[in-house]
């Protein structure tokens, strides 16, 4: 039998291959120019590779190895079906509604690219958008710039209901509830462990959550003269992290710094090299290019094409986000290319964002701060009680936005076509992050969030990421580094040894234990909130 399956794995990667390449290069195409041509390349390269999945023979015979992957004595063989098995499963269904989910996925991506939102008579982007939100102290030019965040949800929302009914069609042809139930299935994640993770999220960020909040809503009251805070009194469109301390200004460590430069400098004290990297990115902002951020290999082939998009100004926002987005790359880069090809990517989607996230988080750490970006130590120890109060606010701020994410989408999944989409994402964001709604709003925000519509069922990666991340550094700093790992190269071996390199050779849990000596404790995270 081994033999068979082997055969049959060295004649798809062949096929395989080529397509997944081409596909992330069309999505790469689009991203950065933002053009009709290259949407209809992008659904073409689509089409291409889930056709690859198409032959119902070979479904049934992966489907056949799966059901028996006990008997397989080779661990990397066995893992191999399981992610070939998921793979095939997750692009089976009507071809003709696999082809409409590509098309509308496509266009959902150029809307999201091209929408530029009307401020005051003139088109602004989103960088214009959160500065004003972070900086301004005009809170009728904050509403409006809040609220002009908001138009591409109106635009795209009749995407993103459509793309939810396809997908949950292809879910039930499987015997799957929802789009929901099967994407958690697919991401080898037990819907059951997940939601008392994120219930126990919930209850021990309530209080210490509902303390800040209360704290941030007199401050903001008093800055802004008014009786109760709206959302645009906030820092972030969607209350992401929490508003800026007026003492303190986190912007000017990064002024008239090269934060390439300082991304570089921090990978490179743990020796993961990263400049390669960046001479095939795209990293600043211009007209067309997808305003957001992130990472991606262009195939599987070594040596690894690994680019980053972004659209870097020089503030602390970029800098986390530079941070994170190299370290999805160093795990990109840095995977074993000895590996069976189906096995050379990361071991989950929770994995990668473990990585970005406990690398973002340094932008505001102190220790970071003076010994990468050379901030004189005298003007830390000023700053370093608020930044300690600013890391834990982020966390809290984040955990509470991301249970919003989890929630909503489960909804939207169990009826796209409800007519109170609006009235359930405000309900979610008062309960779970206590902002109250606009007077009389009634618009489909929840469609703004790019995410649920080409990222979906994505968000509670980002909560494991976290808590992956706060158990791995303790990790490195206790029994690696014997200090910040940042500066330790120790640290960058242990991470290429126990996490990169392994590439998928195991699954997420197993790759938690192996790189930090015990399974997930979500008790690291909760003791980083202080």
């Amino acid at each position: 039998m081994h033999s068979g399956i082997e055969d049959f794995i060295r004649r798809f990667t062949k096929r395989l291959s080529p397509a997944e390449r081409a596909y992330r290069e069309a999505r790469w195409r689009l991203a950065t120019t933002g053009t009709e041509e290259a949407q209809n390349e992008l659904v073409r390269a689509g089409l291409a590779y889930t056709e690859l999945f198409a032959d119902t023979g070979e479904f049934e015979r992966v489907r056949g190895w799966y059901g028996e992957r006990e008997d397989i004595r080779d661990p990397a063989l066995r893992r191999q079906v399981e992610i070939l098995y998921r793979m095939f499963a997750g692009n089976q269904g009507a071809r003709e509604v696999l082809e409409h989910v590509e098309e509308l996925e496509a266009k959902a991506n150029a809307i999201y690219s091209n929408h530029r939102s009307v401020l005051r008579g003139r088109e602004v982007g989103e960088n214009e958008i959160r500065e004003i939100l972070r900086l301004s102290g005009d809170p009728e030019l904050r509403r409006e710039a809040w609220e002009a965040s908001k138009t591409v949800g109106r635009e795209v929302e009749p995407v993103v209901r459509q793309l939810a009914r396809l997908r949950n069609e292809l879910a039930r042809e499987q015997g799957y509830e929802n789009h929901y139930e099967r994407s958690l299935d697919l991401q080898e994640i037990d819907g059951g462990r997940l939601r008392s993770i994120m219930a126990e999220l919930e209850r021990s960020t309530e209080e210490p959550f509902r303390k800040f909040k209360e704290g941030l809503d007199a401050e903001l009251e008093e800055r802004f003269g008014v009786e109760a805070v709206h959302p645009w009194l906030l820092s972030d469109p969607f209350f992401q992290e929490p508003p800026e301390q007026p003492d303190l200004d986190v912007d000017r460590y990064f002024r008239g710094k090269s934060l390439e430069d300082l991304t570089a400098r921090t990978y490179g004290s743990m020796g993961l090299e990263v400049r390669d990297v960046m001479q095939k990115s795209d990293l600043y902002e211009r007209p067309n290019k997808d305003q957001h951020a992130f990472c991606t290999v262009i195939g599987r082939e070594h040596p690894y094409d690994v680019r980053v998009l972004a659209n870097v100004r020089p503030d602390s926002y970029w800098m986390n986000t530079m941070l994170h987005e190299f370290g999805h790359a160093v795990y990109d880069k840095y995977i074993d290319p000895s590996l069976p090809y189906l096995l050379r990517t990361v071991a989950h989607t929770s994995s990668t964002e473990a990585i970005a996230l406990m690398m973002g988080a340094l932008a505001d750490d102190e220790g970071w701060l003076r010994e990468i970006a050379g901030v004189p130590r005298e003007e830390l120890a000023a700053d370093a009680p608020k930044l300690d109060l600013r890391r834990r606010a982020d966390r809290l701020v984040f955990t509470r936005w991301a249970l919003v994410m989890f929630h909503f989408e489960q909804v939207l999944y169990e009826n796209p076509d409800r007519d109170d989409l609006n009235r359930v994402w405000w309900d979610l964001v008062e309960r779970l992050q206590l902002v109250e709604r606009p007077p009389e709003r009634d618009e489909p925000d929840w469609a703004a969030k790019i995410h649920i519509a080409t990222a979906p069922v994505y968000y509670h990666n980002y909560v494991l990421g976290d808590l992956t991340a706060a158990q791995l550094r303790a990790y490195l700093e206790r029994e690696v580094a014997g200090g910040p790992f940042f500066l330790s190269e120790d640290a960058g071996d242990h991470l290429k040894e126990a996490f990169f390199a392994p590439g998928a050779r195991e699954s997420w849990d197993a790759t938690v234990v192996r790189a930090t000596g015990e399974e997930l404790d979500p008790a690291h995270f909760v003791r980083s909130l202080g």
